[in-house]
């Protein structure tokens, strides 16, 4: 909930037409901006979730979206720049941030717009949210790794691909197994938004391991 009102709250702000949607997932986060006027390109590596993204797009705008179940590092994109590309939960799972990155920057066009959210791995919370997952992987090993990548990594990363950071929104999960369990969804949404507010008023930002970065293509 908190990536999807993030992403449509820095996507507002910007002057956009064609976009990139680097693992859509089901499409909830992107599809929310697409109108008559825009369209857009989305990519995911799974095959049910692509489904479910074609399954959201409107009826009346079909012919606005294009859907790809590839690999953003193998596929061959159209070759005409995007003005705004979107990676939400990818760059723990890509071999490397550095190649990943310089990708995006290639099919970006200069003042185009990324917003790219990441985990911080060396941030306490996120500390604590590793150990309880060992905890659960001895009951249930996880399907595959992730990288741990971290704020301070990426910054000189987003430089040499001569990406500027324009703003970042940081916030955390209560890092508790079984927690979803035992409070609502809604409720869970509201503790966090209490703690950290919203991307144009983030409050407590020290406390977020969770990144949602605004950056320019210079």
């Amino acid at each position: 909930m908190f990536r999807t009102e993030t992403v449509r709250c820095l996507a507002a702000r910007l002057d956009w037409k064609r976009l990139l949607d680097i693992g859509c997932g089901d499409g909830s986060i992107s599809l929310q901006l697409l109108t008559p006027e825009s369209h857009m390109t989305l990519l995911d590596l799974s095959a049910s979730m692509v489904a479910l993204a074609k399954e959201k797009i409107p009826q009346t705008l079909t012919n606005n979206v294009i859907v790809h179940n590839e690999n953003f590092m193998t596929v061959l994109l159209d070759s005409a720049p995007f003005d705004l590309v979107i990676t939400v939960g990818v760059l723990a799972h890509v071999d490397s941030p550095d190649t990943f990155l310089a990708k995006i920057r290639q099919n970006l066009r200069p003042g185009g717009n990324l917003i790219i959210e990441f985990t911080d791995s060396r941030h306490l919370v996120g500390r604590v949210g590793r150990f309880m997952g060992l905890l659960k992987e001895i009951v249930a090993p996880p399907k595959y790794q992730t990288n741990k990548v971290c704020y301070t990594d990426l910054v000189p990363l987003f430089e040499k691909h001569h990406l500027e950071l324009v703003s970042k929104f940081r916030y955390s999960r209560i890092p508790l197994p079984g927690l979803d369990k035992i409070i609502s969804n809604g409720l869970h949404y509201w503790l966090t938004r209490l703690i950290f507010n919203h991307c144009g008023n983030n409050t407590n930002a020290s406390l977020g391991n969770e990144y949602i970065c605004l950056l320019t293509a210079k």
